[in-house]
């Protein structure tokens, strides 16, 4: 029985003390604050909080100050500004961080280490502190704050009002609630004095009350305080972003004005490639009149480039098909072996000599990839190993494009460096943004955005920044009129009865320009019957619908095909009381 009662009575010592906190090493001895309110309704605030970390090894402390508090259910708010703080009588080092209802500030040298005792002085002006009551006004303040993790020896504060008037003090201390009194005294009219009459134990504070006469000082209110968005949709911020935004989207206009710009002839339409040019003025308007051969007989891929400015896996397409018009290999269709089998092409290399003085070197570069040591290669057996003869050949034809002073550098390579840059504003902009954003600074904030916009911007007319050479500009327009030529075919029957091979010479251009189908029908309007048995071998007799299908199914399947990269892994990396008013918080070691 008596082991029984002995069990129930710890078990209920153990209950009555649910405050009992690991020992933290160290204390405080002493926390005095210094309170003046001035005229102006503000309050100066002077702690002193001297510590003993014993033998424990420490850089300092950090002290949590409330901004915001919650009262029955509504939520006011405080300014509080930091005027100096000292460690040992020496101006201290810290940073001030602050969270959603607290200032924290951590001070102390994270390269140096301290123990034993050391004494620090906060001070700090708060204002919006005071309340008013109807008969008078008074100063809830919690001294010491009851988010210690360790005893405090003896907490004190002394009340200073700019002039006689204080009414009544009170005093409580103990854990957050308690309406324990703790020692308070009107030393004047104007100053009062509260203290501990207990070591307070961690999460314990001491909070005091003065009343004083109404109206003695002004009672300050504080409005919320802006958040970053708040201050975002302001007028100064909207007008800076604006600003900003308009100053890249200048930015880039003049870059794109003074470096992405055509050059052109200035006396139109010479042939001369050391005739004065100029850079092509905005809006100004090119004659473009029907050409009925390839300008300066270029290659399909060479006017690809000039149309687009770009490298395309149908240039390379239409490449093969131009070869083969010309004699350099064969093309013939594989019908499907099963009902839902895919079509396949057989490429037969007919010449064995590529060096040939009517190709050009991109044009052997190709021939060499597709058949390698070979004279027959699939369609499917280039799927997933052509890719990176591809952008061998690719390159070759850029290289080929400004060796013929077609473009004045690699187009290429002009829009990788322009997007590079804009890539770089973006995480330049956003660095800022996310710096400033997490100390709520508006106008790095803005200029980030207006960077990150300014970036993306770029990132947008990268793609515009390439640009022609006046010899290339002059060929690009005559270009335009050899395609305006190919898309009305119908209208220039006769030319198609004059000339022999016709429809072979001009068909890879055609799948070049996107106008397969259109120069196809053209064709059987006119009721041409061109010869393509000596290069394609299709699986049905030949008709123009039937060849315009075959080709276009050729030239999907060939795309497809030497654009394939292989398939990568499936895995990855990869009332009064103690805690209640103003003040308060805590603060620890560190």
């Amino acid at each position: 029985m008596r082991r029984i009662i002995l069990l129930v009575a710890l078990i209920f010592l153990f209950l009555i003390k649910p405050h009992v906190h690991a020992d933290e090493g160290w204390t405080i001895d002493n926390f005095h604050s210094d309170i003046e309110i001035q005229n102006t309704g503000e309050i100066l605030i002077s702690e002193k909080i001297d510590v003993d970390f014993n033998t424990l090894s420490k850089h300092g402390i950090f002290r949590d100050i409330p901004y915001a508090y919650e009262s029955n259910g509504k939520k006011s708010y405080t300014e509080i500004e930091i005027i100096d703080i000292f460690q040992n009588n020496s101006k201290a080092k810290y940073n001030i961080n602050k969270d959603q209802d607290y200032i924290r500030l951590k001070i102390g040298d994270a390269q140096k280490e301290i123990s034993g005792e050391n004494s620090y002085i906060i001070n700090y002006r708060a204002k919006g502190i005071l309340r008013g009551f109807t008969d008078y006004d008074e100063l809830y303040w919690n001294v010491t704050g009851d988010n210690w993790p360790v005893p405090i020896t003896n907490a004190s504060a002394s009340v200073t009002l700019p002039k006689e008037g204080i009414l009544e003090v009170t005093c409580f201390q103990g854990f957050y609630g308690s309406q324990e009194i703790c020692n308070s005294n009107i030393l004047s009219p104007a100053n009062a004095f509260f203290e501990t009459n207990k070591n307070l134990d961690s999460q314990e504070g001491m909070t005091i009350v003065a009343g004083y006469n109404k109206g003695l000082v002004p009672i300050l209110t504080v409005q919320k305080p802006l958040t970053l968005w708040d201050k975002f949709w302001t007028l100064p911020s909207l007008a800076t972003l604006i600003t900003v935004i308009l100053f890249g989207i200048v930015t880039v206009f003049i870059i794109w004005y003074k470096y992405g710009r055509d050059y052109w002839f200035s006396q139109k339409y010479v042939f001369d490639p050391n005739a004065k040019r100029e850079l092509k003025p905005i809006g100004a308007k090119e004659t473009i009149v029907p050409e009925f051969t390839p300008p300066e007989n270029l290659s399909p891929a060479e006017l690809g480039i000039l149309v687009d400015e770009r490298a395309n896996t149908l240039d390379v397409v239409a490449t093969i098909i131009d070869l083969a018009a010309r004699g350099y290999l064969t093309i013939k269709e594989v019908p499907k072996k099963w009902l839902f089998g895919n079509k396949d092409y057989v490429l037969n290399k007919r010449k064995k000599n590529n060096t040939s003085y009517d190709l050009k070197y991109f044009e052997k570069s190709l021939l060499d990839k597709l058949f390698k040591d070979v004279d027959e290669v699939s369609i499917s057996d280039l799927k997933t190993n052509f890719y990176t003869d591809l952008k061998q050949i690719k390159d070759e034809l850029y290289k080929h494009v400004v060796t013929k002073n077609l473009f004045p550098s690699n187009p290429d390579r002009v829009r990788l460096k322009y997007l590079a840059l804009g890539f770089v504003a973006v995480a330049w902009g956003s660095i800022t943004t996310f710096l400033s954003s997490n100390f709520e600074w508006i106008w790095p904030f803005d200029i980030g955005l207006g960077i990150i916009t300014s970036g993306l911007i770029l990132i947008i007319m990268s793609r515009f920044m390439s640009k022609r050479t006046a010899h290339g500009r002059e060929l690009y327009r005559r270009t335009k009129g050899f395609q305006l030529f190919i898309s009305q075919a119908e209208k220039y029957r006769q030319r198609f009865f004059e000339k022999e091979n016709m429809f072979n010479e001009i068909l890879p251009y055609a799948i070049v320009f996107g106008l397969t189908t259109k120069f196809a029908k053209a064709m059987e309007k006119i009721a041409l019957h061109p010869q393509t048995s000596s290069w394609y071998i299709g699986s049905r007799s030949f008709n123009i619908a039937v060849f315009s299908s075959s080709i276009n199914s050729f030239s999907n399947s060939l795309s497809s095909a030497i654009a394939a990269t292989p398939k990568g892994s499936g895995f990855s990396r990869g009332g009064g009381f103690s805690g209640g008013g103003f003040g308060g918080g805590g603060g620890g070691s560190w």
